[in-house]
């Protein structure tokens, strides 16, 4: 029987052991960890998802369409309120998901400047393709199902899931939500295969320049809408500043709160990265859809940012404070105490914090030494079962494990939404830039547990050709089955109930 380093290796580092794959572990759970650093990819380029630029061109194309549809419009107050009334039909979609003021948040689109809405509205007299409005739309949404499930699937048979659970981890802690607008369902999940997964394993500065310098950070955050108050565009046309990216960038994504920076600071850094924007077809037609930088936005001068001026270089201006960011002692233990509160415990060990911020520190970043770090950590790794499986499974982290063990492939791009969908957790719909919450108290509500047992049901009913529950489950948890679940499992009434049993045990609860 497979071994409790074996079992912690599959279930506290990975998503969840598949059937057999235990034994596969068990010589050397160790080196089975370090080789998902060094020997594989995390990319998923062979399933030809859309990018992040076909995306924003897909939705340009919708607006041109919009436009077209609407073009007996007289006055800009009459598009402003059509493109209103098209985006808050579409936020009726995600609704199911969340709370109804979070459909709200999708009519920050049509509260745009009125010079930029009148851009937007005028940007094509003719759309590149004879589609509607509403047939562009659901191609973008269609665009997004598809990006969840072939991530999932490759969650699902993925040999090496403590690297897919890294690639989760860093997308959540540079959360964006789809419910912020089309232009945001066209490319969240581009954001993730772009910016992140290139850099699981690289320096932490680069994969932070890829995330806020992409399209789908600058929009979900407002600065493609972020005009220096003195630029050429801030003074011509009156347009200002949003501080959105700037707080995030510091709050969540670097220094943390309580990091060492003031909200002067903010300000400041907000200016830096004025003329971090998106090619769209009035400026910058030629670049549709790619990052820009547009020196005609930028707020010229210094700037002085926790103590330290930056010269005006323009784009680097921005860059060269991001880079002191990451420098900061601050972000070193904003970093290592989300890693050990997330693969732990919601109290992990100050010094597992502590360890991993020194390396990370000590090598400017290197997320492929953290992670080793993080597997080396003897914090991570208990002695007879003392500390073991501490964690609550997350919603996603539930339905993978599951997926993992039953060899889920076989299902719709529909089916997988609405698998996600009813536990609640739908992936880049977080309602927060916080991302997906990661203590056990939000996670433990009677209905989301009743919402895994339902699902559980209905899996339950569709195993075929398995191993019994009692024996199945005894491959997935090796020695860590109780005697309890064991017994609980072996006087199932059927198969099917027996299946249902085995996923609402602690053993698959919790990892």
């Amino acid at each position: 029987m497979a071994d409790l380093d074996a079992l912690t290796a599959a279930h506290r580092f990975g998503l969840g052991a598949r059937f057999g794959e235990l034994d596969t572990i068990a010589p050397d759970p160790v080196t089975w960890l370090n080789a998902q650093l060094t020997d594989v990819s995390s990319t998923l380029d062979t399933f030809g998802l859309i990018s992040s630029v076909d995306g924003i061109k897909l939705f340009y194309d919708f607006v041109a369409a919009f436009r077209l549809e609407t073009s007996t419009s007289t006055t800009l107050a009459t598009d402003k309120k059509q493109l209103k009334n098209t985006v808050s039909r579409y936020a009726t979609f995600f609704e199911s998901t969340k709370e109804t003021k979070r459909s709200e948040q999708m009519l920050q689109l049509s509260k745009m400047d009125e010079s930029m809405i009148s851009s937007i509205a005028t940007a094509a007299s003719k759309p590149k393709a004879v589609k509607t409005s509403q047939d562009i739309q659901q191609e973008i949404i269609n665009a997004l199902f598809q990006d969840i499930s072939v991530r999932t699937l490759h969650a699902t048979v993925t040999p090496a899931s403590f690297r897919e659970r890294l690639v989760r981890f860093w997308t959540d802690h540079f959360s964006v939500d789809v419910n912020k607008g089309l232009n945001v369902v066209a490319t969240a999940g581009a954001m993730e295969r772009e910016a992140i997964r290139p850099h699981v394993t690289g320096k932490f500065f680069d994969m932070v320049v890829a995330v806020e310098s992409h399209q789908t950070m600058l929009m979900y955050l407002d600065n493609w809408t972020s005009f220096g108050p003195n630029s050429w565009a801030g003074q011509q046309f009156g347009l200002g500043l949003n501080e959105n990216l700037a707080r995030e960038t510091l709050e969540l994504h670097t220094l943390g709160v309580g990091g060492g920076y003031s909200q002067n600071d903010i300000i400041e850094y907000a200016k830096a990265i004025t003329g971090w924007t998106v090619g769209n077809p009035q400026i910058n037609e030629d670049k549709i859809g790619e990052f820009v930088f547009d020196p005609l936005f930028h707020e010229p001068g210094t700037r002085t940012i926790m103590g330290k001026d930056y010269l005006d270089t323009g784009q680097n201006q921005g860059l060269d404070a991001l880079q002191d960011f990451v420098r900061h002692p601050s972000t070193a233990k904003h970093i290592a105490r989300k890693l050990a509160f997330h693969f732990h415990s919601d109290t992990p060990p100050q010094s597992l914090i502590d360890q991993l911020s020194q390396v990370f520190t000590a090598t400017d970043g290197d997320l492929l030494q953290v992670s080793l770090a993080l597997i080396s950590a003897p914090e991570m790794w208990p002695v007879s079962g003392v500390g073991q499986f501490l964690k609550l499974r997350n919603s996603e982290e539930f339905i993978l494990a599951m997926f993992r063990a039953f060899d889920l492939q076989g299902l719709t791009t529909d089916q997988v939404f609405n698998v996600f969908n009813l536990l609640g957790q739908v992936p880049f719909t977080a309602d927060s830039p916080a991302g997906w919450p990661d203590d056990e108290a939000s996670w433990a509500s009677s209905s989301i547990i009743a919402a895994r047992l339902n699902l559980a049901v209905l899996i339950g009913g569709l195993i075929e050709n398995v191993p019994l529950p009692p024996d199945f489950a005894s491959d997935i948890f090796g020695s860590h089955l109780s005697t309890s679940s064991f017994d609980i499992l072996s006087g199932a009434f059927t198969k099917a109930q027996g299946y249902a049993l085995m996923l609402m045990t602690p053993e698959l609860q919790r990892r």
